[in-house]
């Protein structure tokens, strides 16, 4: 959907294996700041592909990973990345290094339906 905004969105979000203290609460404070904010639900999957597919096909709008270590691998990436732009839709890094290729090397990823839906969250994940 090319006018889907975050407060209608399905948001969906993996933790990974971090599991110290102040890491932990990195992640829970973006998903905080992501309801706090509104959006339709949020979800977690736990399959980075399957995530990316999700958002190819529209049934969930916008996914992040790598707030902290939780980061995925290029083989969670590759396949579904090109899923996700042949169908429309848009993946970065969160740190939005720019430039118009996602390196999939990154230690973070948001994708997105939408490149506005993708700026909005990643604007909320990303603030302190």
């Amino acid at each position: 959907n090319k006018k889907k905004r975050l407060k209608d969105a399905v948001v969906d979000f993996e933790f990974g294996y971090a599991r110290n203290k102040d890491d932990i609460a990195k992640m829970v404070g973006a998903v905080q700041r992501i309801m706090e904010h509104g959006c339709r639900t949020t979800r977690s999957l736990g399959s980075g592909v399957l995530d990316l597919c999700y958002v190819a096909t529209g049934r969930i709008d916008v996914v992040y990973s790598g707030v902290t270590t939780e980061g995925w691998k290029p083989w969670d990436y590759c396949a579904g990345m090109l899923i996700v732009l042949e169908s429309g839709g848009c993946i970065d890094s969160l740190e939005g290094c720019g430039g118009n290729e996602f390196d999939i090397y990154s230690s973070s990823v948001i994708c997105a339906v939408n490149q506005d839906l993708l700026q909005e969250c990643r604007a909320i994940v990303c603030s302190p």
